[in-house]
């Protein structure tokens, strides 16, 4: 399937297939090609330690390590960061509309994904967040964006919903 057939042929599963099993294998598969998504410097799926000090170290020091970059280039990337990440102590909501976008770009890659290893998806709002947290068990630090259910979709052909004109989001030259 090319990359327009598989955008074309996701679409939100309301009805799935009782008892399918999806392996850990299947899932793996799945994150594999998820985590390849782009994110903003160090903030990672609703994770709200990631822009501090010591895990942006974490993520750049094996880098450093393994010389594909040099200590200069070190040093600059965590003080890009660092600036970068100050807003965020000052406006929490700042934080609140970097981990959506975020959150949004690896979701749609991953239900891309799944399409393309033949599961389909639902994105869903997460509603009861707390009951949410205490049933999975879920730190603080960690932000629950979204929810997705994952299976094989009963209804393989559905019509989709309305979308609105390409010209009624998306200007040229201009707004």
């Amino acid at each position: 399937m090319n990359f327009e057939e598989l955008v074309k042929s996701r679409h939100s599963a309301v009805n799935f297939i009782e008892n399918e099993v999806m392996t850990e294998e299947d899932f793996k598969k799945i994150f594999e090609l998820t985590k390849l998504a782009p994110s903003a410097v160090v903030i990672v799926m609703g994770n709200k330690n990631r822009f501090k000090k010591d895990e942006v170290e974490k993520i750049y020091q094996p880098l450093k390590l393994l010389k594909m970059i040099n200590e200069v280039d070190y040093d600059m990337t965590l003080e890009a960061v660092r600036k970068y990440t100050e807003k965020f102590k000052e406006n929490p909501s700042a934080l609140d509309a970097e981990l959506a976008r975020n959150a949004g770009i690896s979701a749609m890659l991953f239900m891309l994904n799944a399409k393309y290893y033949g599961f389909d998806t639902c994105p869903m709002h997460v509603h009861n967040i707390d009951q949410l947290r205490s049933e999975f068990n879920i730190p603080d630090h960690l932000e629950p964006m979204m929810m997705i259910t994952i299976g094989k979709s009963v209804d393989k052909v559905r019509p989709r919903g309305y979308r609105h004109p390409v010209n009624d989001f998306v200007k040229f030259n201009g707004y």
